[in-house]
């Protein structure tokens, strides 16, 4: 099957790379990787970003990148993707009419103007599939500033042959919209569960034992800085848990931390509550290195006021760790209240200090947790899963008696 998946604002690159980037970017990698070792050929389709990427990059057998030109070949803010979203779709046009896939898959709802328009442009009839990792309705019950796409997101749904999303909180929030149910499927986000694993080399800057006697608690969050993130709740709950250490994974590289305002806020709120010397923000961090941080922790906790992806729990689980979070998002579909980890209602830092505090107490729940939180990441959420859920949504889409899409060794070249 030839495969073509548009995002517009996410590049694939990065995460192929190991390279700290967005969850959209981690999806699309890794989606498409395990579609070519199905067999399939996938093209992914992204606007030209960096002068000093090449126009076509090959992500390995089967995969290849193509970078579009729709405006200036540098980063966009998201306030300015709309302005070249009409060149992107022009430019689009031209690659499926020049190489028709079978299917086209668009990741959020830039990519799926986008991709509305080529196709019928194209003069092919070629099957859509949209997916959205967030939003609008959602994004804005949550408090989280942005314009209303409510009305575009529902209109791209009802266009697409199939519609993809990461939660059954997603797939009601559609319902309500108007979408039938019957065209929409939730797949979750994934994880690497071979790369964020238990077993694993521990050795380096962030070696530490798992909490015995005498030792302090050492709790992460993998999450960005700024207020909607969840990390002032984080500081305000280390009062209440002192015995214990905190390490905040995220947002600017470690080089630029000392002038990112978010940085600084939190480390001021850190030093006003007097916790200032149990908490280490260590800035953004590979995807290579990650593993091994989190390996480091005895638990991990999320505070986000909402969380589509709900990468970095199950990347923590991955890892073996029990997880504390707010039940928001992908979230609920990940962790397993009593099971793997503690969903919350709020993220008060008094209601976090205590579930902590409990933790710090039972290590043998702590170890029941991560036991649990790995096998379900694994057996549930590896990407291989994810990506024959995909496939499997794709074969839908055609008639029983078509001829089956060539595959990846299937032509003759």
């Amino acid at each position: 099957m030839k495969i073509a998946m548009v995002s517009e604002h996410a590049n694939p690159v990065g995460a192929h790379k190991g390279e700290p980037t967005c969850g959209d970017s981690v999806h699309l990698t890794s989606v498409a990787r395990q579609l070519a070792k199905l067999g399939h050929r996938v093209t992914v389709y992204t606007r030209h970003a960096d002068p000093a990427t090449a126009e076509r990059t090959r992500m390995g057998r089967g995969v290849t990148v193509e970078h579009l030109t729709a405006g200036p070949v540098r980063k966009l803010d998201e306030a300015e993707l709309p302005e070249h979203t009409a060149a992107f779709a022009s430019a689009l046009t031209t690659a499926l009419t020049n190489d028709v896939p079978d299917v086209v898959h668009a990741f959020g709802w830039s990519s799926g103007l986008a991709t509305m328009a080529a196709v019928r442009d194209s003069g092919h009839e070629i099957p859509t599939v949209q997916s959205f990792h967030s939003l609008s309705i959602s994004e804005r019950r949550a408090g989280l500033p942005g314009a209303d796409r409510v009305r575009l997101e529902a209109a791209l749904a009802q266009n697409a042959d199939s519609v993809l999303v990461n939660s059954s909180e997603q797939m009601f929030e559609l319902a309500r919209m108007g979408v039938p149910r019957s065209t929409v499927s939730v797949v979750p986000y994934g994880v690497d569960a071979e790369h964020f694993s238990v077993d694993g080399v521990q050795q380096g800057p962030w070696h530490h034992r798992r909490t015995g006697a005498g030792q302090r608690l050492r709790v992460i969050a993998v999450t960005g800085l700024g207020r909607e993130s969840g990390a002032d709740s984080l500081i305000d709950m280390m009062v209440r848990v002192p015995e214990s250490e905190l390490l905040i994974v995220g947002g600017p590289s470690a080089d630029d931390l000392t002038i990112d305002p978010d940085a600084r806020r939190l480390e001021q709120r850190a030093k006003e509550a007097g916790v200032d010397d149990r908490i280490t923000l260590t800035g953004a961090v590979d995807r290579k290195e990650l593993p091994r941080i989190l390996r480091s922790a005895d638990v991990f906790v999320s505070t986000a006021s909402y969380d589509p992806y709900g990468g970095a729990v199950l990347e923590a689980m991955a890892c073996g760790l029990p997880v504390v979070a707010r039940a928001v998002g992908s979230v609920t579909g990940a962790v397993l209240d009593g099971t793997t980890g503690v969903l919350l209602r709020s993220a008060r830092p008094d209601t976090l200090g205590r579930i902590l505090r409990t933790l710090s107490a039972d290590a043998t729940k702590r170890t029941a947790y991560g036991i649990a939180g790995s096998d379900r990441a694994a057996s549930r959420f590896g990407w291989e899963r994810i990506a024959g859920e995909t496939e499997r949504i794709y074969t839908k889409l055609f008639p029983m008696e078509a001829e089956l899409p060539l595959a990846v060794g299937d032509d003759a070249n």
